[in-house]
């Protein structure tokens, strides 16, 4: 008797181990699940591929990708605007799995331009980081024999120019249109869907001057086709120091194109600050400067709340344009 009950005992301390190891087995897969990530995660472009919309949203996938060790992968859903990109990641499980390339037109512009856009970008997105910022050129044909926004400016108030942008309620039509304002002019708007639609009118002379993503027009100001007006950022930028900015001449003046990543309301926080963390790393990389100097962009590895503040100022700035100067989407 005394003999069982000293096997049954140590059958019972034998169990402990084992219960333990089944327990962790048990956990492993929880544990696996809350890991992000740990399968691949698509990031939604609303813009066509090979634009520089898509490329920077193929730029921060391989940063991802390289930091985080799963497959980043980009998802093309051009249409009004980027809406529908936005409204299928709203539509989309907030875990992680599914980001969205914000750009001005889904962070601060659509809500604004559309009767319904079906978002409020301050409130169904969360930040992750910024991940780079594109002025803007505006560009004269020589034949105006001007060379600064200064120069532009007091030709226009003689007589009536015409000027061409190449996205209605983008960032390169509110550039236009600010300048307009800011300066005081009156212009014809001839509007564009593209670069190379306005390209066609613009270098031979039968519109006056264009406004377009830096990288889409500086060649052609390179190459002498077109005269660098002035650039849309505060500053001039670093790859073409002899542009001058139209701040120079209207201080205060800024109209950009800034990029960052956003995840539907609800993602865990842990999500947001990992997916941070990893951006921030591969900005700060002296290759992703070089990348995106080629583009005429400049990196811009921040906080969430950095991201948000960003939003949050341009919401209210830019839909004060689009109110001025009575934009409506086409």
């Amino acid at each position: 008797m005394i003999l069982l009950e000293r096997r049954s005992a140590k059958r019972g301390v034998g169990r402990r181990p084992l219960l333990a190891a089944a327990g962790a087995l048990l956990a492993a897969p929880a544990l696996a699940q809350a890991a992000w990530p740990n399968r691949p995660v698509r990031i939604m472009v609303g813009f066509p591929a090979g634009g520089t919309t898509d490329i920077l949203g193929r730029i921060a996938g391989q940063i991802l990708q390289e930091e985080l060790g799963q497959p980043f992968v980009i998802e093309n859903r051009p249409g009004a605007g980027s809406n529908i990109a936005a409204q299928a990641v709203l539509r989309s499980p907030a875990d992680g799995y599914t980001l969205l390339l914000g750009s001005p037109g889904t962070n601060a512009i659509n809500p604004h331009l559309y009767p319904n856009s079906g978002y409020d970008p301050l409130t169904d997105f969360l930040p992750i980081s910024q991940i780079a910022e594109m002025p803007n050129l505006i560009a004269a044909h020589p034949s105006l024999g001007v060379r600064d926004a200064a120069a532009l400016i007091a030709l226009a108030k003689r007589r009536t120019l015409s000027y061409g942008e190449t996205s209605i309620g983008g960032s390169t039509h509110l550039a236009a249109e600010l300048f307009r304002l800011v300066a005081g002019i009156e212009a014809t708007h001839v509007p564009y869907r593209g670069s190379a639609p306005m390209m066609t009118d613009l270098l031979p002379g039968r519109i006056d001057f264009g406004t377009d993503n830096l990288a889409s027009i500086l060649p052609h100001v390179r190459s002498g086709a077109l005269v660098g007006i002035g650039v849309t950022s505060t500053r001039r930028w670093s790859g073409a120091p002899d542009i001058p900015a139209i701040a120079e001449t209207l201080p205060g003046y800024e109209v950009t194109a800034w990029f960052g990543l956003v995840a539907p309301r609800g993602t865990p926080p842990e999500v947001i600050q990992r997916a941070n963390a990893a951006l921030r790393a591969g900005l700060t990389k002296p290759e992703t400067a070089s990348r995106l100097q080629e583009l005429g962009a400049t990196p811009l590895p921040g906080t969430p709340e950095e991201y948000q503040a960003r939003n949050a100022a341009e919401f209210a700035r830019l839909g004060d344009v689009i109110r001025r100067a009575g934009i409506r989407a086409e």
